[in-house]
């Protein structure tokens, strides 16, 4: 838990108080000591003495720091003890404020004077000086209202210079350091000495005042801001003081016979002079040198960022559109160096057909100014081509921004970009590329084209000579045209078989181009999908039965109804049949199954047979595609089948899966809505 008990003071808080104590106690312990001088500069002590103090503790202070002043005042002024609280509290309240203030958001230690704004700087301390003087000037009041007024003026000018005079040594100042040199800065030192013994000794040298600020300000301006602090100080207390011992141009009775409030108020004013002529100047050139410190660490980090972006091109002109800034990236880039292109204009190593093909894209004038101003206000990106200094061409991708002053003033534009010579070749090659294959799909497009309408010729055109072997072989194998031996009814027996399978390839060749240029009619009806499982599998059972499978058919036990053409159908169980039993061995078994599934007829064809590889399970749907253990073990086919159970399918919205492995079998799902 934070400690907000009473402070434990330390030694520089201890001894500012003590000098506030005998400040106050000087009026009753001085002959002579006129009020009007009491305590200066007791306020700006007050303040500092509460700036040394933490946060927490500072009101304990402010109550300690009140009850060490009660004896003083009581003696100086020979008051009662209730008065002598008044008079605490009017020093203390009012220099709690001021402390609370300056140190706001700093919880521990006094401010830095240079990260205080003038203004607030200046309004603080005023605004303290102005509620230190409300007491003196009701005091005043009961001698009348001019006399009031008079000594709470007084009052703020001694509160106000006090916090002037003492505060700058107690904040933390700039660590900036003296820009003037050794001689410089001792000739000041002197030259200041000089001017105060000259014109703060004499008691007739009122004129000669002002020359204490010029030597002040040569310090403010060249020495160290804690200097400029210092010699303030000394320059006001010792002023104050020689005034008090009777030298100097402001001490009474002169010839003119001033009084004594007079007296004060011109030493005062004298003291405030000074202080408002160096306090703010030290802190505007600190802070201006902190702000220039800073822009120089900044511009020296970007140049550096700059340089060390070697692929990157950075090129700044003025709103003039001359060269300001050539970055090492643009050297390398384009081969200009920077001292070739300072002061010149980019412009030079654009061409003009450069500049027209970009003002022609952005529909402005065919200026390079114009072209650029039309990229900042779009933000477009564009690939420039610039002459490089061998000759050559660099393409760069570019991109333009505006530089514009706090004012709204455009002062120029930077260009960053970077070499895109190779993308562009690259992007170029590639668009050629795609051109060529753009039109190699279109010769191909044309070859399968013509190959189609080939294949549907000649399939139109075999179906006469084929109708016609048929037709003569059947008069031969059942003796029309003579009895014909053993020997030649087998050889009849054969064409026939052979005209058979032919006239089904034709049928096939005939089926594909019609569904491939979209000609396929079907005769579309609701039918029970198991009714046409069963012919099939009547028709494909005698070939079956041949071999040692076990073929089954399992169909589910409710009708499943589709809208679909039976014959069409038919031919896809045929298909898919047919082949999962040329492909299983004997000993193998062939399964067909019709089910419904959320809302789709299902039916699946799978078998024990040697399968299909993932590789060519892609192809199985291509036209004259024949796996390579099919090939292999000369199984005879020809590649059609599922190409034609593809396009039936998908004419009837359902879709066609495989799943195979090789050895393993394969599993065939043809999924079609329920009607």
């Amino acid at each position: 838990m934070r400690d907000v008990g009473p402070p434990r003071l330390p030694v520089r808080t201890a001894v500012m108080t003590v000098v506030l104590l005998v400040l106050l106690a000087l009026p009753g312990a001085v002959d002579g000591y006129v009020q009007e001088y009491a305590a200066w500069p007791g306020f700006g002590l007050a303040v500092a003495v509460l700036l040394d103090v933490p946060r927490g503790r500072r009101r304990w202070a402010a109550a300690l720091l009140a009850v060490l002043c009660l004896p003083s005042l009581s003696y100086s002024y020979g008051v009662s003890p209730l008065v002598a609280v008044v008079g605490a509290l009017g020093l203390v309240l009012p220099a709690l404020l001021v402390a609370a203030q300056l140190l706001r958001g700093d919880h521990t230690r006094p401010g830095r004077l240079v990260e205080l704004r003038l203004s607030r700087y200046l309004a603080v301390t005023l605004a303290g000086a102005g509620l230190n003087s409300l007491l003196p000037a009701a005091v005043g009041i009961g001698d009348g209202v001019p006399a009031g007024l008079v000594a709470g003026l007084i009052s703020f000018v001694a509160a106000a210079t006090a916090q002037q005079v003492v505060l700058p040594l107690v904040l933390r100042t700039s660590d900036r350091p003296a820009s003037g040199g050794g001689t410089e800065l001792w000739a000041q030192r002197l030259t200041l000495l000089a001017v105060c013994v000259a014109v703060l000794w004499p008691r007739s040298s009122v004129g000669l005042a002002f020359l204490v600020l010029p030597a002040l300000g040569w310090g403010a301006v060249r020495g160290t801001q804690r200097e400029t602090h210092v010699q303030t100080f000394l320059v006001c207390v010792g002023a104050f003081a020689l005034n008090v011992l009777g030298r100097g141009p402001y001490a009474a009775p002169v010839p003119d016979d001033l009084s004594d409030p007079a007296s004060a108020a011109l030493v005062y004013s004298f003291v405030l002079a000074v202080c408002f002529g160096t306090v703010p100047l030290a802190l505007v050139v600190s802070q201006l040198s902190s702000m220039t410190t800073y822009a120089e660490r900044s511009t020296s980090a970007i140049e550096l960022m700059l340089e060390s972006a070697t692929g990157t091109l950075f090129i700044a002109v003025d709103e003039t559109g001359r060269t300001t800034h050539w970055s090492a990236g643009a050297e390398r880039l384009l081969g200009w160096t920077s001292e070739e292109m300072l002061g010149r204009s980019p412009a030079h190593i654009n061409s003009q057909e450069e500049v027209e093909r970009h003002a022609a894209h952005f529909g402005v004038p065919p200026t390079h100014a114009a072209t650029l101003r039309a990229m900042v206000e779009t933000g477009e990106r564009r690939d420039w081509a610039y002459e490089h200094r061998d000759g050559g061409t660099v393409m760069v991708s570019l991109t333009i921004s505006q530089i514009t002053e706090p004012s709204g003033r455009v002062a120029g534009y930077i260009a960053s970009g970077e070499d895109a010579t190779e993308r562009i070749e690259t992007q170029r090659t590639l668009e050629a590329a795609l051109e060529r294959e753009h039109e190699s799909v279109l010769r191909l497009q044309e070859v399968d084209h013509v190959k189609q309408e080939l294949v549907s010729n000649v399939s139109h055109e075999l179906r006469t000579p084929i109708t016609s072997i048929s037709g003569y072989a059947e008069l031969l194998s059942d003796g029309s045209l003579g009895e014909l031996n053993r020997q030649q009814l087998d050889a009849v027996q054969r064409i026939e078989r052979n005209v058979t399978r032919l006239g089904l390839l034709v049928e096939d060749l005939l089926l594909l181009s019609r569904a491939e240029a979209g000609h396929l009619r079907l005769d579309r009806r609701p039918l029970d999908l198991r009714d046409v499982a069963r012919e099939s599998f009547d028709l494909v059972g005698p070939i079956a039965a041949q071999r040692s499978l076990a073929v089954t058919l399992d169909v589910a036990d409710a009708p499943v109804t589709v809208l679909g053409d039976p014959d069409a159908l038919e031919r896809v169980v045929t298909n898919l049949t047919g082949n999962a039993v040329k492909f299983t061995p004997d000993g193998g078994r062939v399964t067909v199954t019709v089910t419904r599934s959320e809302g789709n007829a299902l039916l699946v064809v799978s078998d024990t047979g040697i399968g299909i590889s993932e590789e060519e399970q892609a192809q199985l749907f291509t036209r004259f595609f024949r796996s390579s253990r099919a090939v292999e073990e000369a199984i005879q086919g020809t590649g059609l089948g599922l190409s034609i159970v593809d396009a039936i399918v998908t004419r009837h919205g359902g879709t066609v899966r495989v799943r195979s492995a090789v050895d393993r079998g394969t599993r065939v799902t043809v999924t079609l809505p329920l009607a």
